[in-house]
């Protein structure tokens, strides 16, 4: 015993605490399957910094954000699996515990490995994060817990309304569809062709909070939980959004959204004078640069660019309320399953090589440098605090695409990181009204007849949908639609839905 704790003093004196720990440990390979802004290079130098302060290699499998599903399934048929694997939705994790994809990650385990980030997921009264992320009693994942909840930036444009005759952004669903429709006809731009709209695809889910429900949202009603897309005043949306549709007043093109390519938060029908409401983006892509080195701002910087003058006459709004008053458009959850971190299956016969990763993952994310670190890159190279603020920002020319291809492997942010690096954005988003009128999924565990069903019924779902509005197909196919998404697997998902709602109040 005097030997070891000689040994340790000898090493305490001649190396920091961080580097004994690494020269003692076996150097590991830790693979990370994740989407990233742009490819990250192999031999980048934020990642070879990283793998050194360490003591690991972590090599990343880049997935194509714009072609997820198919990129990382083409992956996972291969037999290549990451250790490290962003989930991107209930239904998909469910899915890749089917398929044996993912290593289970009990409680305890995480605890003896990982403390810090036990005690941000787990909490006292055992209402915690895991039980999110668990499936027949077992956890496989670590969900993204976030201390805010807004919608998305709801942006006019304002030199169009005032140019109109309306002083404020649209309250409600009667002032937006004046709005629209003078969008539409009164030549806006005028430029003295008929080539404005009113709006595109991204307005419509304001349209269908006016009436209550999302369709894509698990919602509660009368005590139970109800799929937004079969509800009677769904039918109602739709029917209003097929008459504009009609009048020329949404986009014909919507079906293939707003964005034409490159960053995808960016509405060119809304920068280039197509139409006068975009509601793509969330308010990190929408807010200023509020100090030199502030990271984002994507939409806030394009636009600039493209459409100054736009830019400075925008009029952030508020989702409209409808004929009830009901009103509403999809937030972040504070806990959010549908975007989880999950752990290869091949670690669960590797448990040292387990344990190690969540060792490096706790100390990349217990400490609020660290952290930055690990989404910034090299302090004082890449990023700094700001002098006058205190806050991060990115220097010397970086940005966010910059970083992202030197290797950043980002941690896990804690609430408290949040808001120490990104406080004035969150302020601007409470400025901006985006907290509300906020609507949530309800549903935040996977269902087990999900992989069976679920696609279909988007599809279905989608399709449908498209059609009535187009006019295609009539509004009352709705009523057709509702019987066969139920027949088609729907009643089971509310069944299994409803087994798990239940639980919550015993």
């Amino acid at each position: 015993m005097k030997r070891l704790l000689s040994l340790l003093c000898v090493l305490a004196l001649t190396l920091s605490c961080a580097c004994a720990m690494a020269e003692e440990e076996e150097r590991i390979t830790i693979t990370i399957m994740r989407d990233y802004i742009a490819p990250p290079e192999s031999d980048g130098e934020i990642l070879q910094y990283m793998c050194d302060k360490y003591n690991v290699d972590f090599e990343i499998i880049y997935i194509e954000r714009g072609n997820w599903n198919e990129s990382i399934s083409t992956k996972f048929a291969k037999g290549e699996i990451g250790d490290i694997i962003d989930v991107k939705g209930l239904d998909l994790l469910y899915t890749y515990v089917e398929q044996d994809l993912l290593a289970e990650l009990p409680p305890e385990f995480l605890k003896e490995n990982a403390p810090f980030l036990y005690n941000e997921y787990v909490k006292e009264d055992e209402t915690h994060a895991l039980r999110y992320t668990t499936i027949d009693g077992k956890n496989y994942g670590l969900p993204n817990i976030t201390g805010n909840n807004f919608h998305k930036v709801i942006a006019w444009r304002g030199d169009w309304l005032t140019k109109l005759g309306f002083d404020k952004a649209p309250e409600t669903l009667e002032e937006m569809e004046a709005a629209l429709y003078a969008f539409t006809t009164q030549d806006p731009d005028g430029n003295g062709v008929n080539d404005t709209y009113g709006m595109s695809q991204t307005g419509m889910e304001m349209v269908y909070g006016a009436y209550g429900y999302l369709p894509d949202l698990w919602q509660e009603r009368d005590g139970k939980l109800v799929y937004g897309a079969v509800q009677p005043e769904t039918k109602e949306a739709l029917a209003t959004l097929a008459k504009w549709y009609a009048d020329g007043v949404i986009d014909p093109e919507f079906v293939t959204g707003e964005n034409q390519g490159g960053y995808y938060a960016i509405s060119h029908s809304f920068n280039n004078n197509r139409i006068g409401l975009t509601c793509l983006g969330e308010y990190y892509h929408w807010k200023p640069v509020f100090y030199p080195g502030d990271s984002k701002s994507e939409v806030y910087l394009e636009l600039q660019k493209a459409n100054p003058e736009a830019l400075e006459s925008i009029m952030y709004g508020i989702p409209v309320t409808g004929p009830e008053g009901k009103s509403g458009m999809q937030g972040s959850a504070v806990i959010n399953a549908a975007s989880t971190v999950a752990f290869g299956v091949q670690l669960e016969d590797e448990p040292e090589r387990f344990a190690r990763i969540l060792q490096v993952y706790d100390e990349i994310s217990s400490s609020y440098e660290n952290y930055l670190e690990s989404i910034f890159g090299i302090k004082g190279v890449h990023w700094d605090f700001d002098a006058e603020t205190g806050f991060p920002g990115l220097i010397n020319d970086n940005d966010s695409k910059s970083v992202a291809r030197l290797g950043i492997v980002s941690g896990f942010e804690c609430n408290e990181y949040t808001y120490l690096r990104a406080k004035p954005r969150i302020d601007w988003a409470y400025e901006k009204k985006l907290d509300v009128g906020v609507l949530s999924d309800q549903l935040l565990v996977p269902l087990a007849s999900a992989a069976d069903y679920q696609d279909e019924l988007d599809k279905l779902r989608d399709e449908t949908f498209t059609k009535i509005i187009r006019g295609d197909l009539p509004v009352d196919a709705f009523d057709d639609f509702v019987t066969e998404w139920f027949a088609k697997g729907g009643q089971q998902l509310t069944d299994e839905a409803n087994a798990w709602f239940v639980t919550l109040s015993e």
